[in-house]
């Protein structure tokens, strides 16, 4: 019964990172990869360390929502946004809150979603 927990509060935690990602990235839910890519690569070039001295800490965080939502290089657990704070993440997880799927087992909800 506890790995059940952990693993439901991984998704969670998942989920919420991939909200984050996409409200960074400026794309929505149902977005192809290559509209991520083509929102990355805009945001790469203008936020670039070399080109804008200031948005280190952006830069970083547009490259982690790169690889969370194309799940390339991705570890949920050393994950990390470094330009939102906590009031911004405790706002998103409430907005997911109110958004839940109408499954009543979160199970349900991955399966629906993936087949």
């Amino acid at each position: 019964m506890i790995y059940e927990f952990t693993f439901q509060q991984r998704f969670s935690k998942i989920r919420l990172y991939e909200t984050i990602a996409r409200k960074i990235l400026d794309v929505d839910e149902d977005a192809p990869e290559w509209i991520i890519k083509n929102n990355y690569l805009k945001l790469a070039k203008k936020y670039h360390p070399d080109i804008n001295k200031d948005s280190e800490e952006l830069f970083k965080d547009i490259n982690t929502a790169y690889s969370i939502l194309t799940k390339k290089d991705f570890d949920i657990e050393n994950a990390k946004f470094l330009t939102i704070d906590k009031d911004e993440i405790e706002q998103i997880e409430q907005e997911i809150s109110i958004r839940k799927p109408k499954e009543k087992n979160y199970y349900d909800f991955w399966k629906n979603r993936f087949f």
